[in-house]
Parts: C-alpha cells; structure tokens; sequence
C-alpha cells in the first residue's frame, strides 16, 4: 500500500486530470454550434432551402442563437453552405424538431426523412412536423429572442400537447413505423404563425410519404380514441339543447339566462380503448368498438343530474353523438383513401400466408364497411352551473 505523501499525490494528479478534461470539453462546447431545429422548403424546381436554428454558447452573453437559410439539391451540401455561415462547427446531435412545408409535404418526405435515419448523432425522438404555409416562417420566429433556444421551445409546445393528450406524438420513430407498416398510414402536427408565435392548427394526413389533407384540430379527439388510448384529457361535446330540455335544472329565484342555441358539455379525466375487429371477411366489414370512461366536468345549462336516470340519459346522448361523429369520420378517411387509424393491419392479421402491400391494401379499403359502437361511463359529475 503506497504511504501518506505518495498516496497524496496520485489522488492531485487525478484531481488536476479530471478538471483540465472538463476545460477542455468545455472550450469544445464553444467551437460548436448546435442544430435544434430545422425547415425545409421547395425552392424552385430542383432545390430545396433549408433553414437552421443554431444555439452556439458565448461565455459573455450564456447562449445565442442564430437562423441560418441556404439553397442546395440535397440535405448534405445544405449542411455544406451553412457551414460556410457559420462561425462554429454545426452538429445535429441537439436537433429536437423538423419542419417540412406543405407544398414539400405534398410532394413527398421520405428523402429528407431517410437522411434523419442515416445520421447516427439524431434520436428517434426528434419530433417531425408540418408548416402550413412556409418551414422557413417558422424557424425565422427564433430570430424575435436571440437568447431563446428556439429548437427547444418548439420541441416543448408539441410535447405538452402531447403528454396533455391533445395531439399523438410525431417522432421520427413513429413516423418510420407508420410509414413501413403496409395496413396504417402517417400523421404529423400541422404549425402556422399566429400573431407571431407558433401555434398548432392541425393535423396533417399522409398516404406514404405524401401529404393527402389536413385534420382539423377538433377532430383529432376522435383520431387519437381510434389510434391510440385515452389516459386523461378533455373534450367539448356539442347537443341540441331541445333534446337535454327533459333534464334542464328550473329554480325558483334564480333566472337563467340562455346563452347558446345548444348545449355544450365538457368531459375530463377520460379514460378510453378501442377494439377493431373485422366481422364478415367476405363483405369486408369492421366492428369499432369503444369504452368510453369520463367524468362531466361542465355543462352550459345547469342540468338535474341526481337522478341515475338522468345520467343515463347524458351518457345515451354521448354515445350517439360519439358514434355519429367517428362514423363520418371513418369514411373522411377512406374517401381519402388514407388509414391513419390502422384498419389494414386489422385486415391483414386475417389473411395469413398471403403478402398484402400497401398498393393491395388501398385496393381492398376503398370497399370497406364500418360499424361503430360507443359504451360510455360517467364515473363522475363535477359540474359547474
């Protein structure tokens, strides 16, 4: 065992190793500037603009950030002509979101997406989206706050959304598993510019790799209960205020007021699953089944809701309205001869031995039928008069 003053000396040598490796990952840091997000655009017939944010850190101003534009053919001599803007080394291992522009978007994705893929330093978790009207318009809101790391912010206001249950997630991994999968299609947030912020205004639809249409926002609601599971949320559910006239509270001394022609009702903590099932193979038709769990959290007339018959009458009223809306939906879908929900893979589990492509399965949907069927369960009220 070594002795005191020899023991002591190996440990400031390790000491000095450790804190001259932390200056020097440091001064590296500087000399790069970090791609967090971005934009690609049609230029022409034969180019593309790509438009960077790059957060490079300054020992004086803590972090800055700059927007970088330059035309090329490809994604690579793109990289190439932005480096010669920068005066730091840009990297891509920061990059939190993409944004393709529609008319891209229409075109197709898979080549700017294959570069993703083959680019060892970018996550799966990289979120891609879809700009309404031009990506640089987007990426140039960075410019507003130098200080802000605008890649991040981006990457932020799409996943409290997400994690808040308002959108399904656009990563790179899901995006990939989509588009590979034969029986389901893409989907991707759609951003525009609103009184200079970045505001989500839709959801686009692919077949492939092309944008077909877009998903108003109030419908994504019954998207994500067909694709996906409901841990919590809420949803504004429209109704005939004559049809609820049976159970609309009357108190003496107070005057209520009516405000709408109808009657809106608010539903939180939801609570969902959903089962596919394709039913008669011959005729090609599907069975969607949904559990519906929720608490009713508003109503815009106050409503009796100490009767059990009452609440059952509220939970009637959901489901109609529910099966109603998904149904027109299911067929929005196949008019457009998109499947985002992912009915080929049901009809594809069926047909064992035999290959169905996407080109078969594109076929066969056109001539799908559809039956919805909507359990709900009001398993509280919390409603506000």
């Amino acid at each position: 065992m070594p002795k005191g003053p020899k023991w002591k000396t190996a440990i400031l040598m390790i000491a000095s190793t450790l804190c001259l490796s932390g200056c020097v990952e440091a001064r590296q840091l500087e000399k790069l500037g970090l791609i967090t997000a971005v934009g690609y655009d049609l230029d022409g017939k034969n180019k593309i603009k790509g438009t960077v944010v790059v957060h490079k850190f300054d020992a004086l101003a803590k972090n800055v950030t700059k927007v970088i534009s330059v035309e090329a053919h490809t994604s690579k001599t793109l990289r190439q002509k932005q480096n010669l803007r920068s005066d730091q080394r840009l990297v891509s291992g920061q990059l939190r979101c993409v944004v393709y522009s529609k008319e891209l978007a229409e075109k197709g994705i898979v080549q700017l997406v294959d570069t993703l893929n083959r680019d060892p330093t970018i996550g799966n978790m990289v979120f891609l989206t879809i700009a309404e009207d031009e990506a640089s318009s987007i990426i140039n809101v960075g410019k507003n706050n130098e200080k802000q790391n605008f890649g991040t912010y981006l990457y932020n206001l799409i996943n409290q959304n997400v994690q808040s249950e308002q959108m399904l997630e656009p990563t790179l991994q899901e995006f990939n598993h989509s588009y590979q999968d034969n029986g389901k299609d893409p989907v991707l947030p759609l951003l525009k510019v609103e009184s200079g912020d970045v505001a989500v205004t839709g959801t686009a639809l692919f077949k492939d790799d092309m944008l077909v249409t877009i998903l108003p926002t109030n419908k994504l609601f019954f998207l994500k209960i067909l694709a996906d599971k409901y841990k919590s949320g809420t949803k504004e559910l429209g109704f005939n205020r004559a049809d609820f006239k049976s159970i609309i509270k009357e108190e003496e001394g107070r005057n209520f007021r009516t405000v709408y022609n109808k009657l809106f009702l608010n539903i939180d903590n939801i609570r969902s699953h959903t089962k596919i099932k394709l039913v008669d193979k011959k005729n090609l038709r599907f069975r969607i089944e949904i559990k519906f769990a929720s608490r009713l959290l508003e109503s815009t007339e106050p409503l009796e809701l100490t009767s059990a018959k009452n609440i059952k009458f509220i939970e009637g009223q959901i489901e109609k309205k529910m099966e109603k809306e998904i149904y027109k939906l299911l067929v929005f879908f196949q008019k457009q001869g998109v499947d985002p929900v992912g009915i080929g893979n049901e009809y594809i589990t069926h047909i064992r031995g035999n290959e169905v492509t996407s080109k078969d399965w594109r076929s066969i949907y056109k001539n799908a039928k559809f039956e919805v069927h909507v359990k709900t369960t009001i398993v509280k009220t919390g409603v506000i008069d």
